[in-house]
């Protein structure tokens, strides 16, 4: 889902998608020209695989979800980095967000029953 920048109003867009069994509600509400907040939450059953052993699982995800999206580099006035995602050619594509979150929410460990405990 691939919105321009230009098209997204200071009141902001809510907006869902699913994948794996994971669905993604957000709302993005514009902050300046080129900066968007999306806040939401990302729900639902996903397959992944433990860490230890590797045997497959199923993870729980309920996660809540802020970041920032520009259309430009992002700064910071201090030495810690937003969280944020950059595009450079004037669409935010939220498909991409949330494949981003959905990623780094995976890239946690995550064991098995028979793992838990060793």
């Amino acid at each position: 889902m691939r919105i321009e920048f230009r098209k997204i109003l200071a009141e902001g867009l809510s907006f869902s998608l699913e994948k794996e069994q994971v669905t993604f509600s957000a709302k993005v509400e514009k902050r300046t020209s080129n900066l968007l907040l999306c806040e939401g939450k990302m729900e639902g059953v996903m397959t992944h695989h433990c860490d230890r052993c590797g045997d497959a699982l199923e993870i729980r995800v309920d996660e809540v979800v802020s970041v920032l999206i520009s259309d430009q580099e992002l700064h910071s006035s201090e030495d810690e980095l937003p969280n944020g995602i950059e595009f450079f050619d004037g669409y935010a594509d939220f498909s991409e967000v949330f494949n981003s979150e959905l990623e780094a929410y995976k890239s946690d460990y995550f064991y098995c029953l028979k793992c838990q405990d060793i």
